[in-house]
């Protein structure tokens, strides 16, 4: 199923949103550490800032389009296809929650082997590949580059 969305009315809103979500969101998660003009707050707050209005712009200019019967850009989205790049970041999303909870090497392992699965690859050979340079990259990493994995 195939729906036809305005490409510019959609980013901007979804934008707008975001940014107002970050701009609650910045004194919670940066803290200030002096009592100056320009503070750890003030560069995120600008870049917010600087997206809120742009997305603003982009919004209100192809919603004056629209109600002037001028054309806007649109895109055709498939249902399907788009359904399996969410699968796919759900599963990026599970591999970030999983790296606490079994560590780097099992949790890659098990990500890998998953998207392996998504896409239907039958080739046992892909999978050995797969361990053992998850095997390798944890190795290297603990043990010669002495970085702490998770």
């Amino acid at each position: 199923m195939k729906y036809k969305i305005k490409v510019n009315i959609v980013g901007g809103a979804i934008f707008i949103i975001l940014s107002m979500i970050l701009w609650f969101l910045i004194p919670s998660q940066i803290p200030i550490t002096s009592d100056g003009v320009i503070t750890s707050r003030s560069f995120p707050r600008l870049i917010v800032l600087l997206m809120f209005f742009s997305s603003l712009f982009i919004f209100v200019s192809d919603v004056i389009k629209l109600i002037s019967k001028r054309p806007v850009n649109e895109v055709e989205v498939c249902l399907k296809e788009e359904g399996k790049a969410a699968i796919v970041c759900v599963l990026l999303v599970a591999y970030a929650f999983l790296l606490d909870k079994i560590g780097f090497m099992i949790a890659s392992i098990v990500y890998c082997y998953s998207m392996l699965l998504f896409f239907k690859c039958k080739n046992w050979k892909y999978y050995a590949i797969v361990t053992i340079i998850c095997v390798a990259v944890t190795y290297i990493f603990k043990n010669i580059l002495l970085v702490q994995l998770p």
